[in-house]
């Protein structure tokens, strides 16, 4: 298994900090490397090259105002910005990219459900897929708590929406914090085998609590049935998704858990 830790593309301090932790890439948000200035993005480039870790994945895909359902979509500005995003990203190491990003793919209040969903199949099968194909990289939809999206609530969903798009880099993720919101357990993980690529970690709060940190020792929660469940999955790749105010031991502690699973 290999694991990653989301870092902001502006924070390249803990760049350098998450490579002498050990851990195999970075993942950054998809937003900075679409829209970030040049200056930016060097920054984050020379940083990456100074650590000697890649960027192997990009969250947070879609813009609110670039919506891919509703009876306007900017096709022509949705295929711009993604491009930019995944050329950039393809200097930096990119090979994932997480399809969450819950405004942009809500289902407006009132717009046909089934409309918006065949709205997203096309999106991923005819707009995305082969822009990601000239880079090589899958786009991975990752299923939200229906508190942050009114589709595609489950990891069973994500797998049917992949399947939908019909192209073999629109694959699915599976997030510990949004199963839980789901009420799905490992066993959810473990009915789609062969169409996980990707996953996120991290300590998900009680329910009712719209908050996930790194996890440490002495938590409740069985982190060690959900990387089981990934790797039976056929899912070789976990990323840290959390909140963090001391990110050099948070993620330290995180890493050595993860290690000894």
């Amino acid at each position: 298994m290999r694991y990653g830790t989301c870092i902001g593309g502006k924070e390249t301090e803990n760049i350098a900090v998450a490579a002498k932790l050990g851990f195999d890439y970075i993942e950054t948000n998809f937003g900075f490397l679409a829209r970030s200035t040049d200056e930016e993005f060097d920054a984050f480039k020379a940083a990456l090259k100074e650590s000697s870790i890649l960027c192997e994945a990009a969250n947070c895909f879609m813009p609110n105002d670039l919506p891919m359902t509703g009876p306007e979509v900017n096709y022509e500005g949705i295929k711009a910005y993604v491009d930019k995003g995944m050329s950039r990203g393809s200097e930096v190491g990119l090979k994932i990219v997480v399809f969450g990003s819950g405004g942009a793919r809500r289902i407006p209040e009132g717009f046909s459900y089934a409309e918006g969903i065949r709205q997203l199949g096309y999106f991923l099968g005819e707009i995305v897929s082969p822009i990601a194909e000239k880079y090589g990289i899958t786009v991975v939809i990752e299923p939200l708590r229906a508190q942050e999206c009114n589709m595609i609530n489950t990891v069973n969903e994500g797998v049917m929406l992949s399947v939908l798009a019909g192209k073999a880099n629109i694959q699915t993720l599976a997030d510990i914090y949004h199963m839980k919101f789901a009420h799905e357990t490992p066993d959810n993980i473990k009915l789609v085998k062969g169409s996980l690529y990707h996953a996120h970690i991290s300590n998900p709060m009680p329910e009712g609590v719209a908050k996930r940190y790194y996890m440490k020792p002495g938590d409740e929660c069985d982190y060690k049935a959900f990387v089981d469940a990934l790797r039976f999955a056929g899912c070789e790749r976990c990323s840290i998704e959390a909140s963090t105010s001391d990110f050099a031991n948070d993620a330290a502690e995180a890493i050595k858990i993860l290690r000894a699973l």
